[in-house]
């Protein structure tokens, strides 16, 4: 063989089609277009077996075939002639190539629908190049893109986790991660999920790039790439999402044609329009802590040695996040704190003051503010014995300790993830209430201010 597997590695990221050639025997030839084709090894290709009957009746028939690739970076294209060997129905190579597929797919609400139904390993047995097509323009263009450079990589990943060890606050933690990823790999859009409430459910706590940080929004086990990674707990990179998607949108539509109908359309996090995904899972001793998502416009943004590397910080990124949460949960001060004045709204001679109606609906344990969703479930629970002590007491300074020892809160007697939830109740607050704040004022204390008249409504 001329050429080699190892120099095509950008042909089996999806982001231009792949034809697959076979021929029947009594000589008639059949063409489809691939959803996925994987590198398995220098001599072997798995190619995704969905909905290609025709080719698989070939297959069956005559094992040759001839499949076409094109590399992303050069649009240079490769004709690869096969051997089939074997199905693979499970498997490490069958479950990377099902959980890309089932990531897609829940994207447009056809999870468990469009599915991989095996992986079929085929022997490769010549590479030719193939010659430039008369009149052919090129259809995609690489910019945006860059690879690392393994030195810098060694450099980066001491450095962000320098910055680990040398956080104050979960808070502090996590926006330095986010801004690193920016600042030494020039990763835009990202955020970072941990386990919520809810079994089952991840919450942002923190993310970079986006117009509306969306603290708050809860993505399930299986919904998307961060949802499928939580629920495999193994990473996901999506190179040709849009591609994907589409290729799931006609399936879907003839699925409607059949009959079928989803529960409900998925909404995608994040991102609009992602081309590229890549997500981690972050793992402790086998416990779930959350995800890291990162994400582009860019098609073919994410390299395997982009992979590799935010694996490596995602592993050290779960460890740094569970010492922090049980740090701060050892060094609270003691429940009772000094009683401070009441907070007052500013007052401004030219404007009236501002009032804000924040209601609590105690059945569905959800707070509004001013008729607007702000939060629900724990979070929403301590918000509300902060304002209620604060309107009872005149009180505005608070420890972590004497809500974590409060009944009425119902927190787990286990690994309450305290800090996390106050941590997203004072995310939520900046976005959605610029005028009623939580602010920390040291190791397990923080403030509650009010620069505004607060109207208190339970429903």
């Amino acid at each position: 063989m001329s050429l080699g597997l190892e120099q095509m590695t950008a042909c089996f990221q999806g982001i231009l089609p792949s034809m697959f050639f076979t021929c029947a025997k009594d000589g008639t030839p059949n063409a489809a277009f691939l959803s996925h084709v994987d590198n398995v090894d220098p001599t072997h290709v798995a190619l995704s077996l969905q909905f290609f009957n025709k080719s698989r009746r070939n297959i069956s028939e005559n094992p040759y075939a001839l499949i076409r690739v094109i590399d992303p970076d050069t649009n240079q294209g490769y004709a690869m002639r096969l051997k089939f060997e074997r199905s693979e129905t499970s498997g490490p190579i069958f479950d990377r190539m099902f959980l890309r597929i089932e990531a897609i797919a829940s994207y447009v609400g056809l999870k468990g629908i469009f599915k991989l139904k095996a992986a079929d390993i085929y022997q490769v047995e010549s590479i030719d190049l193939v010659a430039e097509e008369p009149g052919r323009k090129e259809r995609w263009s690489p910019k945006g893109r860059r690879h690392l450079d393994p030195v810098f990589t060694m450099k980066a990943l001491p450095e962000l986790s320098a910055r680990m060890t040398t956080a104050g606050r979960l808070d502090e933690l996590l926006a330095s991660i986010l801004s690193g990823l920016k600042e030494y790999f020039g990763f835009s859009h990202s955020m970072i999920l941990l386990a919520g409430e809810k079994p089952n459910t991840l919450v942002t706590i923190a993310s970079r790039g986006y117009p509306q940080g969306g603290a708050g929004s809860e993505v399930q086990f299986g919904e998307g790439v961060i949802g499928v990674v939580a629920e495999a707990r193994q990473p996901i990179r999506i190179s040709g999402l849009i591609r994907g998607m589409l290729c799931a949108a006609a399936a879907k539509k003839r699925a409607f044609e059949r009959g079928w109908r989803p529960p409900e359309d998925l909404k995608l996090p994040g991102l609009e329009n992602p081309s590229s995904q890549l997500g981690v899972a972050l793992v402790v001793r086998n416990e779930l802590v959350g995800v890291l998502c990162i994400e582009s416009e860019t098609p073919y943004r994410f390299h395997e040695e982009d992979n590799n590397t935010i694996e490596m910080l995602g592993a050290s990124l779960a460890i740094a996040i569970q010492n922090m949460q049980l740090k701060e949960a050892d060094e609270e001060p003691q429940a009772k704190p000094a009683a401070t004045a009441q907070s007052s709204p500013p007052k401004d001679k030219n404007s009236k003051t501002t009032r804000r109606e924040i209601a609590y609906y105690a059945k569905e344990e959800v707070v509004m503010l001013d008729g607007d969703y702000l939060i629900r479930s724990l979070p929403a629970r301590i918000l509300w014995k902060l304002l209620q002590t604060h309107k009872r007491e005149g009180r505005a300074e608070f420890t972590n300790r004497e809500l974590r020892l409060d009944k009425s809160l119902g927190l787990p007697d286990f690994r309450d993830n305290l800090e996390t939830r106050l941590l997203l109740l004072r995310r939520r607050l900046d976005e959605k209430a610029g005028d009623v704040r939580i602010v920390p004022i040291g190791r397990g204390r923080f403030t509650l201010e009010l620069n505004c008249a607060i109207d208190l409504v339970e429903k």
